[in-house]
């Protein structure tokens, strides 16, 4: 097959590239003919690289120029897929990675306490042109009857896109993100007392662990605040390691109001995530929208117990209590709490080990690329 990927930017040595650098590979070496498209990149061994001009500034005539120039760019009927990862109609298979803005928006703003500043974010946000233009323009994605199939990262995302768009159900794929088994997995065990150790950490500590960069989002302040209801109902030693590029200086000041300032370590972006997964004993991700978290599934590849919420398209990943727990709201403390408090017993969390696995396994690589080659058949079947 000819393929073609559009993307805003495609760097492969940089990591939010990683799963489609990967993909491009794979799709490479079975004998496809891969072309990538996208305003900013590089040329790479496994695809020809096509750049798209575009205006740099402003970001709405950026996103605009972009979509109007991938039109003008890519040759019509010259490829069997394009699939549209970026702000393009040129396509037949449409990823949204990121999900549906309008979700997105609502986890967005729920996320925000303080009410005042919840609605200047608002009217900000919708009194931006570049906010109607992106709306519009999803709506034209998800909608367009060029687009045969939509490839939905999670369940959660295919449940949204049905909920804001007027899409036929069977033009949705769900196709899980996958994680690298080799990698993350439970024999990293190996690293996890000299990990410790540099971390500061005594041997009977619980260790949390959170990951993201956007840590509001994600729900650190949530999770800050129950970690001091722990703190009341449990005589065991708990701190909580946070890792990510986040700003983190009213994090600390929170920490420091809830006296929780020895007990809530920054760690900042960490290379060696595996290790962490080994050091910690529950990943912890209340995060109020995320469309299929990476770092649950490399949790439970790790053979780490996970609570997260119902707002994150990897909860499906979690089929029962053995292996981690899902809550209905982050803003819930007392429910947030109680989900990490279970995951304190020594002998659950030693039963959780094999049942995260368990659950990761079903993720691989290998059943990511099976159901994106499934989805471009049903595109070629569809379009003969």
């Amino acid at each position: 097959m000819r393929i073609a990927f559009v993307f805003d930017r495609f760097f492969p040595e940089k990591g939010g590239e990683s799963y489609f650098t990967w993909l491009v590979r794979e799709l490479s070496l079975l004998g496809h003919e891969l072309h990538v498209f996208a305003a900013d990149g590089r040329e790479g061994r496994d695809y020809a690289f096509h750049r798209l001009p575009v205006l740099p500034y402003p970001p709405s005539l950026r996103l605009l120029s972009f979509l109007l120039s991938s039109r003008a760019v890519i040759p019509k009927g010259s490829f069997h897929i394009v699939h549209g990862v970026g702000h393009t109609l040129s396509m037949n298979v449409f990823n949204p990675h990121g999900g549906v803005e309008a979700a997105y928006l609502r986890g967005e703003f729920y996320s925000i306490r303080r009410r005042c500043y919840r609605a200047f974010r608002y009217l900000k946000r919708h009194l931006g042109f570049k906010h109607r233009l992106l709306l519009s323009l999803q709506k034209r994605q998800y909608e367009s009857p060029h687009v045969k199939r939509i490839v939905a990262i999670s369940p959660m995302i295919r449940d949204h896109i049905l909920e804001y768009f007027s899409v036929p159900e069977r033009k949705i794929k769900v196709v899980m993100n996958c994680v690298d088994l080799e990698r993350f997995n439970p024999d990293n065990k190996r690293f996890r007392s000299s990990v410790r150790e540099t971390l500061g950490l005594k041997k009977g500590t619980i260790a949390l662990l959170f990951a993201g960069n956007n840590f509001r989002l994600k729900g650190l302040e949530p999770l800050i605040l129950a970690l001091s209801l722990i703190r009341k109902r449990t005589k065991r030693d708990v701190k909580l390691l946070v890792a990510g590029r986040g700003k983190s200086g009213r994090y600390e000041r929170l920490a420091r109001r809830e006296g929780l300032m020895e007990d809530v370590v920054f760690l900042g972006p960490s290379r060696q995530m595996e290790r962490l997964y080994a050091a910690c004993d529950i990943y912890v991700h209340p995060t109020f929208y995320d469309s299929c978290s990476l770092t649950v599934l490399e949790a439970l590849a790790s053979g780490i117990p996970v609570v997260t919420s119902r707002f994150n398209g990897a909860s499906a990943a979690i089929q029962s209590e053995r292996e981690g727990l899902i809550i209905k709201d982050p803003w819930d403390i007392r429910e947030l709490s109680e989900a990490i408090l279970y995951f304190f017993d020594d002998a659950i969390r030693l039963m959780a080990e094999g049942a995260a696995r368990r659950s990761a396994e079903r993720f691989s690589p290998s059943k990511n690329l099976e159901g994106i080659l499934i989805t471009y058949e049903e595109v070629l079947r569809e379009v003969e």
